[in-house]
């Protein structure tokens, strides 16, 4: 796969949250370009940057810790999902990447901000998705101008996609929407494509893990094996989504 387009996968999957984040705040007339789509955008460079390049100096630094990274790499995006979908079904997480998020931001003055905290809620995937990033660059043999073009790439997706879905909010809003169950389903439908994604790169991470037996992954099987898990979580915990999707609109609503 080129790495345009597995840029452009990667940029999809982590901007699915923001379309969805900004669509359920169609009610809120404050948000805009300046103060939401551009700062999710930054973030959205900068922290896959920061979890590609942090992963990468360990590499070099230390030798034959690919399988190590590779497992942890999976276990980061799978607890991230994991704490996701829980949040999703309204129940409690039993291991959570909460305390390492606020140790990373605990300096942060965007933390005393109810805008920014949502900003950096919907960016975390972001910061996981580096080391997943980093096996496909490798898969995928780029180089280093590839790999910091992808993350431009990338970036370039999460803002068209922000912005898009601030203007959808917007005619939402001046549609004076009122059917909310219908909207529901279709962001449950989009949290689906945005987990089998993020899960594609989580599964390629463990897949190159043990390259020296099975080769390098191909990032498309992976997303068709993670879609394949997620489409039965989907399926058993469907009601518990809608669910938690409708009072997340009633939430914002008030």
């Amino acid at each position: 796969m080129s790495f345009v387009l597995a840029s452009m996968l990667m940029g999809l999957g982590i901007a699915i949250d923001v379309a969805i984040a900004t669509i359920t705040r169609f009610r809120d007339r404050t948000v805009s370009f300046g103060n939401w789509t551009l700062p999710i955008t930054v973030t959205h460079i900068l922290l896959p940057a920061f979890g590609y390049y942090g992963w990468w100096f360990l590499g070099q630094e230390f030798e034959g810790l690919s399988t190590v990274l590779g497992l942890i790499a999976f276990a980061l995006i799978a607890t991230f999902l994991y704490e996701g979908i829980c949040n999703w079904i309204g129940s409690s997480p039993v291991i959570s990447l909460e305390p390492m998020t606020r140790w990373l931001f605990r300096n942060s003055a965007a933390e005393a901000k109810g805008r920014w905290i949502a900003i950096l809620a919907v960016s975390m995937d972001a910061l996981w998705s580096g080391p997943a990033k980093a096996a496909q660059a490798e898969s995928g043999g780029w180089n280093d101008i590839q790999v910091m073009f992808s993350f431009f790439i990338a970036g370039a997706v999460v803002a068209v996609v922000a912005q898009a879905s601030l203007v959808a909010a917007l005619l939402l809003r001046r549609a004076h929407f009122s059917d909310i169950e219908a909207l529901s389903r279709r962001l449950v439908a989009g949290k689906f494509l945005e987990v089998s994604i993020l899960g594609g790169f989580g599964v390629l991470s463990a897949w190159n893990a043990f390259a020296f037996w099975f080769g390098l992954g191909s990032l498309a099987t992976s997303i068709v094996i993670a879609g394949g898990f997620m489409a039965i979580v989907w399926m058993i915990f469907w009601k518990q989504l809608m669910v938690s999707q409708l009072q997340e609109f009633e939430a914002e609503s008030e």
